[in-house]
């Protein structure tokens, strides 16, 4: 179960975020979109992801994304050095297979429930998911994470590299 939510703050970390549920923090060290200026997917300057004391997820900003048809996803994910998870993901196949919790997370983001996906801009718009049924994992996942992703499309590539500290407060 901790590799899963490992991999739900990935799309935490992706963002500028501070957290602050059950006790704990976490602070974004780090984050790079290492496809540069020609990534596929690229998180606008002034997206952030905050977790309330209520433990609900509340995204704000935009990202966008070029057109793609496909995004197969090889990732790691680290806690203090040691590789918690790693692997590779067909996201467009795996989009179809996801529960109905993590459908309506991605309607929260904005993000495309099925591929192909056209050019846009995708905002959140203030909406919240409740996380509270995983703040008991938090201490599972207290420590340094470090997160990369590389997703090639079709029309090109994403990638990012994010570090992350989750600490009892």
């Amino acid at each position: 179960m901790l590799p899963n939510f490992v991999l739900l703050l990935l799309s935490c970390a992706a963002f500028e975020v501070a957290l602050a549920c059950n006790g704990y923090k976490a602070k974004i060290v780090k984050m790079e979109n290492c496809a540069g200026e020609e990534g596929i997917i690229q998180v606008d300057e002034g997206f952030g992801v905050k977790l309330n004391k209520k433990c609900e997820l509340v995204p704000t900003g935009c990202f966008s994304n070029k057109a793609f048809a496909t995004a197969v996803a090889k990732y790691k994910v680290q806690k203090d050095g040691i590789v918690m998870k790693e692997g590779k993901i067909d996201l467009c196949a795996a989009v179809d297979q996801v529960s109905a919790e993590a459908k309506d997370m991605l309607k929260v983001f904005g993000a495309p429930s099925s591929c192909p996906v056209a050019e846009e801009k995708i905002c959140a718009n203030d909406h919240t998911v409740d996380l509270s049924k995983y703040k008991a994992m938090l201490g599972m996942a207290r420590g340094h994470l470090i997160i990369d992703s590389e997703i090639k499309h079709d029309t090109g590539k994403s990638c990012f590299h994010a570090e992350v500290e989750i600490v009892k407060k």
